[in-house]
């Protein structure tokens, strides 16, 4: 089981990679730096370097990386997918080409490989109930951030000082985004907290199979 795994793994970060550079280099790979302040980006980049490490401790120990630390990995990049196909997907506008395949990849191939790598091959029962609470590290050092950048930062291509509009203080004012940003932490909370019983509840069918 180790082996396929390994190999599946290997496919999550080859596909990653490929879509996170084709984000980054665009017309002759002229970098686009902007790409490195969006969510979907820092999400599926920490797939990647986690999936990496988690191969290296595989050969070698046999075992998952820190695997209560993937759930936090698993939950950023469930939140890339389900942000993006409920609220971002129909102001996107139409992509074609690799514009597309790029996309699919970020947005749903990267997450649901990710998701099912959790589902097959790791441990269940792992998780401890303070994880979700500790899991929200990630997005509220990543809503930090956007905030220091749209500070100290130029403004994006589409004049806005922040990658998301939701985010957009100049536009929304700072009562309506810390609104949103506590709504969307609340959103991440309840999905870590989805995961951690979806875990409790494998962990007793496994457990009985297993017996």
């Amino acid at each position: 089981m180790s082996n396929f795994s390994i190999v599946y793994k290997i496919i999550i970060i080859v596909i990653g990679t490929f879509a996170v550079l084709n984000g980054f280099f665009y017309d002759n790979f002229k970098l686009d730096i902007e790409t490195a302040y969006y969510f979907t980006y820092q999400s599926n980049i920490l797939v990647i370097v986690y999936f990496i490490l988690d191969i290296l401790n595989i050969i070698k120990k046999k075992e998952t990386f820190y695997p209560r630390f993937k759930g936090a990995v698993t939950m950023s990049i469930t939140v890339t997918f389900l942000v993006y196909h409920f609220l971002l997907s129909t102001t996107s506008g139409k992509l074609e080409g690799i514009d597309y395949i790029r996309n699919i990849i970020l947005h749903y191939i990267v997450p649901i490989m990710t998701i099912f790598d959790y589902i097959i091959f790791d441990k269940k029962g792992i998780y401890k109930i303070i994880d979700p609470i500790l899991w929200l590290i990630i997005p509220i050092l990543y809503f930090v951030f956007i905030l220091i950048r749209a500070r100290v930062g130029s403004p994006f291509s589409d004049g806005s000082y922040y990658p998301y509009f939701f985010v957009d203080i100049y536009k929304y004012g700072l009562k309506t985004v810390l609104r949103n940003v506590f709504f969307i932490t609340l959103f991440f909370a309840v999905l870590g907290y989805i995961e951690y019983f979806i875990d409790r509840l494998f962990n007793k069918v496994y457990g009985k199979h297993n017996k």
